[in-house]
């Protein structure tokens, strides 16, 4: 496939020449809008199956979804990885070379998709059994995984698909491509869940179709001859291990948030019973959704990030992380105050149960108020992945969720009960983020990575 150098020049230039926090809101609001509309159908995933189905429906819901998390983190592990490696290549004019990388992040993701199916084709009971479903929750459970489990490749290679246009700083048309997504799925869950009454099933099938359409929108405009980056496929499997290793920080991360869902469900389910494990699903949906304008900012940093690393231009990239850690802060520590004074009204979207809407309450107002903090973790992973140091970007990654977390979870509730849970969810945000800047402050002294100002 032929490339046009001076059009892919003219399409990647701007991301060295324009203002840093300019270019940050260009990037950010695309990127942002179409995270807040996928959010946003699952979201009303979580409302059709408590209305439609019931509460008990989405328990179950929740205890599958790690799984979910997992797959979506091997999608985001092979295109994070895939978008940082070409948007350095495009930030020294290395067209072919990036043009080699997505050919070879395709590969990956056939080859991983193939593995998931054979697995849940397989061996869906042993998965269930794994998460400790209850048999009160099995039967929907199963229904759910299935389709997921079986339709991961769409999922996967719509992820990887979306973030070539990211790397190419297109986020445009990743938008234009989460929309899609987004639309489709909130009109088949209506069709399939009210109307159709296919239960949680119906939910499984309405996300796999959505992504469907998807993923043919995103095949189509790859087909456009005028594209700034080829996509070529060569053999070579000692070119996977760059695109695997760039992208096991994002994968570390998103493992972490599966395994903070598995072992909060067990935890809640030993100490406090279902109906705290049900109003943690509902919470964890608003908290999925409103939290991803700070993923949309860390995207868009790390895509200054990268590529104004590769070209050398240090100054852009100091101010990229000023502009990033600010607005993340502040937009934080709004989310938190909103969460807080609105927090028995957010609970009722789901349920008019009081049980549920108090237990929903009790979380907000006593687990979340470090949620600022996390910021500092996010950053840190998003800038040593950006400039290649996947060591560090693998540390901080994990940092909160299995060293500090999992340890206070497990020995807190051992003596305060259901408050030890929520003291083990802020402690571990306010120590990770201590550790945090002690540790990056120790490697700003040592290093002149990001020191220069001309």
């Amino acid at each position: 496939m032929s490339v046009n150098h001076h059009r892919v020049s003219h399409g990647t230039d701007h991301l060295v020449t324009e203002p840093v926090s300019a270019l940050f809101l260009k990037h950010f609001f695309p990127v942002c809008i179409g995270m807040l509309v996928v959010g946003l159908y699952n979201l009303v995933d979580g409302l059709f199956i408590s209305h439609f189905i019931g509460e008990q429906a989405l328990g179950a819901v929740a205890m599958v979804f790690p799984v979910q998390m997992g797959i979506a983190a091997l999608a985001a592990m092979l295109s994070s990885g895939m978008a940082t490696l070409v948007t350095r290549q495009l930030g020294v004019q290395q067209r072919v070379k990036a043009g080699l990388i997505i050919g070879h992040t395709l590969q990956i993701a056939i080859i991983l998709s193939t593995m998931l199916l054979l697995l849940g084709w397989l061996y869906p009971l042993e998965i269930l059994n794994w998460l400790s479903v209850k048999p009160l929750f099995q039967a929907d459970a199963y229904a759910y995984l299935h389709p997921i489990i079986l339709f991961s490749f769409v999922a996967i290679t719509l992820s990887v698909l979306g973030d070539i246009f990211r790397a190419e700083g297109q986020p445009q048309k990743l938008m234009f491509l989460m929309l899609t997504a987004a639309g489709f799925n909130i009109i088949l869950d209506y069709i399939f869940i009210a109307v159709f009454e296919w239960g949680v099933a119906g939910a499984a099938i309405a996300t796999v179709t959505s992504q469907v359409v998807a993923l043919l929108f995103a095949a189509y405009l790859l087909t456009n001859p005028d594209r700034l980056t080829p996509i070529y496929f060569s053999i070579s499997h000692r070119e996977w291990l760059p695109i695997l290793v760039t992208g096991a920080p994002i994968l570390i991360t998103q493992l972490c948030l599966g395994w903070q869902t598995a072992i909060m469900n067990i935890q809640l389910m030993t100490i406090a019973g279902e109906t705290w494990v049900i109003a943690y699903s509902m919470l964890g949906r608003v908290l999925t959704f409103a939290t991803l304008p700070l993923i949309a900012m860390l995207i868009t940093f790390q895509t200054l990030c990268a590529y104004n690393f590769a070209a050398q231009n240090l100054v852009r990239v100091r101010k990229s992380i000023k502009i990033a850690l600010v607005s993340m802060m502040l937009y934080a520590t709004l989310l938190v105050l909103v969460l807080a004074i609105f927090a028995p009204g957010i609970m009722a979207w789901f349920t008019d149960q009081p049980q549920l809407i108090f237990s929903g309450q009790v979380m907000i107002h006593s687990a979340l108020w470090g949620l600022p903090l996390v910021t500092f973790m996010l950053l840190a992973s998003g800038f040593y992945q950006s400039t290649g140091d996947t060591r560090r970007a693998s540390f901080y990654s994990a940092l909160r969720i299995i060293f500090v977390f999992t340890p206070l979870l497990l020995i807190l509730p051992l003596w305060f009960d259901l408050n030890g849970i929520f003291m083990a969810i802020v402690g571990a945000d306010v120590i990770a983020a201590l550790a945090t800047c002690t540790l990056c402050w120790f490697h700003y002294k040592e290093t002149d990575i990001i020191q220069l100002d001309n």
